[in-house]
């Protein structure tokens, strides 16, 4: 300190550029908090727009599956109808050979 109370000047700098390195460092430290902020927005934005992308589609992925089991059942009921059809025609002709055994073997007994 000087004799007439004042501290030098040198001191006086010394403490501005202290302050103005703590103001400075206040200012990035703001700065990054808010480059900060809005990364963790943006992390945010896009993690919800991945959630409604996945969801649409699990949605488009059910309504195919669904889809192609119905076109699956539908083949099968078809296929199943054919074969019961084939499988009643079988037995009707089955039918008609053993009726027309049953008769020749009756005609045979009464002659």
């Amino acid at each position: 300190m000087r004799p007439n109370g004042n501290p030098p000047r040198a001191a006086l700098v010394a403490i501005r550029e202290l302050e103005g390195a703590l103001d400075h460092r206040h200012d990035a430290r703001d700065s990054a908090k808010a480059a900060l902020d809005a990364a963790r927005s943006e992390a945010e934005r896009v993690l919800t727009e991945a959630r409604a992308a996945g969801a649409e589609a699990g949605r488009r992925r059910r309504a195919a599956l669904l889809t192609d089991a119905e076109a699956d059942a539908a083949a099968i009921r078809a296929t199943g109808k054919t074969e019961a059809a084939e499988i009643l025609r079988q037995h009707s002709v089955e039918r008609e050979a053993l009726i027309a055994e049953f008769i020749a073997d009756v005609l045979e007994q009464e002659a």
